[in-house]
């Protein structure tokens, strides 16, 4: 019989190609993913490597410019000893007639540092030294161990708690720089008063600079050394 026509009979090769299975499945390409997905992760903790799933993770990009070298001084103190010390600054500003609430600031600062116990070799001059004929025995006059300027250790140093009132916290919003210098010098001040107060690191910064010079003339040949200290004249 003949086909009628207008009419679409299917053939044998459009029978063919739908009998044939689809190149692409859903379920071939989320395999797929899942399996590189687990590819990514065996590598990555092989490796060590973490990835950040947090898109906002804050960083920090060093923009700074190198240090400026601005001078050179010769020193000629010896560091004979070193005192630690922590000390806590509670330090208030405020407004006389206006209450704290409206305008001040109270910090509470701890802080860390050290302070030495320096002698200054450089001013020393010819009569300071006395060395007897047979070259067996000096006398050293020294002036006294004075303190060095105290280092604030950074790292450990921390401002415990601040509180501002409403104008000063208002005026930190509008870009009011608010500058911790005072602290610091306050509690460098602390440490050093603590320290001529408390004598031990000066008396420890004499009895290393004896060792020390007699140990260095004593190497030399010198068989007596004696090392005195005077009251520091400048």
């Amino acid at each position: 019989m003949n086909d009628e026509p207008g009419t679409d009979r299917p053939t044998r090769s459009n029978r063919t190609l739908r009998s044939l299975p689809s190149r692409f499945s859903p379920l071939r390409l989320i395999a797929t993913i899942l399996l590189a997905v687990l590819v990514v992760g065996l590598i990555a903790v092989v490796a060590g490597w973490r990835p950040s799933l947090n898109p906002f993770k804050e960083r920090t990009i060093d923009r700074s410019s190198p240090a400026v070298l601005r001078s050179l001084e010769d020193l000629s103190s010896y560091h004979a000893a070193g005192a630690h010390f922590e000390v806590v600054v509670d330090l208030e500003d405020d407004t006389r007639w206006i209450p704290a609430a409206l305008k001040g600031e109270r910090t509470l600062f701890v802080g860390v540092g050290t302070v030495d116990s320096t002698v200054d070799f450089g001013h020393l001059d010819a009569d300071a030294v006395t060395v007897s004929p047979d070259r067996r025995s000096v006398t050293i006059e020294l002036p006294n161990p004075t303190l060095s300027t105290p280092v604030l250790d950074l790292d450990h140093s921390y401002v415990v708690a601040r509180q501002r009132g409403a104008l000063d916290r208002v005026g930190g919003l509008l870009g009011g720089v608010s500058s911790d210098k005072g602290l610091y010098q306050k509690a460098s001040s602390k440490m050093t008063d603590a320290a001529r107060t408390d004598g031990q690191v000066i008396e420890l910064g004499k009895k290393n600079t004896t060792a020390m010079l007699r140990g260095l003339l004593g190497a030399l040949g010198f068989t007596d050394v004696r090392v005195t200290y005077a009251a520091d004249r400048r």
